[in-house]
């Protein structure tokens, strides 16, 4: 059974894609066999990969769309490999948007995704989600399939002062969808040379002590770079400030798994 990670917040830059592709990619690194999938109709995730979008034949538009020629297809024909020897991608492009928009006017929608990920359990040890910058029907099904959910966090006031909102979201998914759901904030660029940065880390510590996670992911020049090299970051810059953290990430995600009593393989 696949561990499901959905990596989610409202707001955009603080570093949620680059979260996904680094934390699948030091997964992957691990040994653990990771899909990573792309629900951002934007398609951030899959250009970072490498793809051409336009020239996409399957995408996860096709494995969701209940009224499209695709849909119940092969599964495999899907996914495909990235540079990261067992890192695998899931990939969107642009249709994906009115393939959401129909889905939310079905009864039960909110489920699609789980019961199309299930055909997906046993090929993986991980399933990592890119949701949209958005609290819309792609995030609540990322939502409701996933067992955790990883908020990055920028460290900077507006950033921050949002978190209460999104974690009543979250909490309302856990109450009526999906109450093994569990949540975690991931403190990004950060600056330690500033006081609001400081500030701010002290602050989530603090506020959510039972949801921050002890990683803490800085500002790094390389995890800024790699997008336009189709590699994550362990291939760009293996030796990088942003690849060790992401590495501790990695670790401390497989350390919750097994606290918690759940088998990540090995």
């Amino acid at each position: 059974m696949a561990h499901i990670i959905a990596i989610s917040n409202s707001k955009g830059g603080v570093g949620k894609t680059t979260t996904c592709f680094s934390l699948g990619a030091c997964l992957a690194e691990a040994g653990r066999r990771t899909l990573v999938v792309d629900l951002d109709p934007e398609a951030d995730l899959t250009v970072a990969a490498g793809l051409d979008v336009e020239a996409l034949t399957w995408s996860v538009a096709d494995v969701l769309d209940v009224d499209g020629e695709k849909a119940g297809g092969q599964r495999r024909s899907v996914v495909y490999a990235t540079a990261v020897d067992r890192l695998y991608l899931l990939p969107s492009n642009p249709r994906l948007a009115e393939v959401e928009r129909r889905l939310s006017e079905r009864p039960n929608y909110e489920r699609r995704l789980a019961r199309e990920l299930a055909s997906f359990n046993s090929m993986y040890e991980f399933v990592l989600l890119d949701t949209p910058p958005a609290l819309g029907g792609l995030t609540l099904m990322a939502l409701v399939a996933a067992s955790y959910v990883v908020t990055p966090v920028q460290c900077e006031y507006y950033s921050a002062r949002r978190l209460t909102r999104i974690l009543n979201v979250f909490r309302a998914v856990q109450g009526r969808f999906n109450p093994k759901l569990a949540i975690y904030f991931l403190p990004t660029l950060y600056d330690q040379r500033t006081r609001i940065s400081r500030g701010v880390l002290t602050q989530l510590q603090q506020s959510f002590p039972d949801q921050v996670l002890e990683t803490v992911i800085g500002v790094d020049t390389r995890l800024r770079e790699y997008a336009a090299t189709a590699e994550p970051i362990t291939l760009y810059a293996p030796s990088s400030r942003g690849t060790e953290q992401y590495r501790q990430l990695a670790r401390e995600m497989l350390g919750k798994l097994q606290g918690a009593g759940d088998s990540v393989g090995g």
